[in-house]
């Protein structure tokens, strides 16, 4: 199948993606690498911790006024706008508003993808190979798996 763009090894545990984000200006800065980024389906939208985001020079924070259910109760986070970020080095996500996190105690796990990314893919998961697929392309051999 060579048109997979990534399948990675699973070990039952959470998946964890490298994750580059766009710096907040053209400062001819590098991206802060060697950070990861966990998937989660249960998440709406996608966040990242305001320490990383402030490391990539992101220092605009705002509120929404909206209420979310988090893993931890009901809460209004705040928002920051991002240039774009790339999941796993392949999967180039542009301009968009993420939530942000505080409090986070990981360093090297800098938020999560929800699925307003996610539902843009196609993602399969194997306990049985072992094995996570993460594709931006459609695969037709899906067509057979979930037909009426």
């Amino acid at each position: 199948m060579d048109y997979l763009n990534l399948v990675t090894k699973f070990d039952g545990k959470t998946i964890k993606l490298p994750v580059l984000l766009d710096l907040a200006t053209n400062s001819g800065k590098l991206q802060v690498k060697g950070y990861q980024i966990i998937l989660d389906t249960g998440a709406d939208g996608t966040a990242l911790t305001k320490e990383f985001l402030i490391k990539n020079g992101y220092r605009q924070f705002y509120q929404t006024g909206v209420r979310k259910r988090t893993v931890t109760g009901e809460a209004e986070l705040l928002a920051c706008d991002i240039n774009g970020l790339t999941i796993a080095n392949q999967f180039k996500v542009s301009k968009m508003k993420v939530d942000v996190l505080t409090g986070w105690n990981e360093h090297a796990v800098v938020g999560l993808i929800g699925m307003d990314i996610l539902s843009k893919l196609t993602f399969i998961l194997s306990h049985e190979h072992k094995k996570f697929l993460l594709s931006a392309q459609r695969l037709s051999v899906l067509a057979s798996l979930f037909a009426g």
